[in-house]
């Protein structure tokens, strides 16, 4: 039997996903979709966590999700603007030139890039927008810096997206124009009761057996217990960051 491929292993924890996952802040939506888009596609869209954003800025979308167990959460959303289709990056439901928009929220890494590009390339009017981000812990806030090297030493296969040269290889084949960056600092308001599955909901960690994932939140719990900041009367409060890119069909 061929192993399950890992973009594929999240919707095993799809409900812990969508309980413990960060959303997304409203600015980026605006951000990663700027003017006024017809159209926006959204690869890999998972529970919807930056769908709901999305569909919050007025914008009409179709998200496009490989795993059906993810997409059925999404369905479950009702969110007005939005059809969720089950699809890939690779393999777009949609006829050229159809979309404004084209956004990938911390899924990129899953993709195949090269073809994912052209697929987006595809699919774009000239001149639309093929942005991208990361939602992820803050590592810039020294406590939350422990809790990534606890899960960094725990976790399981690489986390390969914080080291990808990402503006590199988009403008790399000529379909694309220069990248910009933007950067969201947000807060993650977390049910305390709610990290174990934090920590599920991540692929890296999400091979981990209930008796490591049990001892390695005790850990990350008495790291949050030891800094004020990271709590909020009974829940906690984690600081968390969107790494923002677009750029632009040539």
């Amino acid at each position: 039997m061929s192993e399950t491929p890992r973009r594929l292993t999240f919707g095993a924890n799809a409900d812990a996903y969508e309980r413990a996952r960060p959303d997304w802040p409203s600015e980026t939506a605006w951000w990663l979709t700027p003017g006024t888009p017809q159209l926006v596609v959204e690869l890999g869209a998972g529970t919807g966590k930056l769908t709901r954003a999305l569909a919050a800025a007025g914008r009409h979308v179709l998200a496009v999700e490989p795993d059906l167990r993810m997409l059925g959460i999404l369905h479950g959303l009702g969110l007005a603007g939005v059809e969720a289709v089950q699809g890939s990056a690779e393999a777009v439901p949609l006829a050229d030139g159809a979309a404004d928009a084209v956004v990938a929220g911390s899924s990129l890494h899953w993709f195949d890039v090269e073809q994912a590009l052209a697929e987006a390339h595809r699919v774009l009017r000239p001149g639309g927008t093929f942005a991208f981000g990361w939602n992820h812990r803050d590592a810039a806030e020294p406590a939350m810096a422990r809790v990534a090297a606890a899960l960094e030493a725990a976790r399981r296969g690489p986390a390969s997206w914080p080291t990808r040269p990402w503006a590199d290889l988009v403008i790399a084949g000529g379909l694309f124009g220069s990248v910009e960056r933007g950067r969201f600092p947000h807060v993650l308001d977390l049910p305390r009761e709610a990290l174990g599955d934090h920590l599920r909901s991540y692929a890296t960690l999400a091979g981990l057996a209930e008796a490591e994932l049990a001892e390695l939140a005790g850990r990350v719990a008495a790291i949050v217990e030891e800094e004020p900041s990271l709590r909020r009367g009974d829940r906690l409060a984690l600081p968390f960051v969107v790494d923002g890119y677009r750029t632009v069909r040539r």
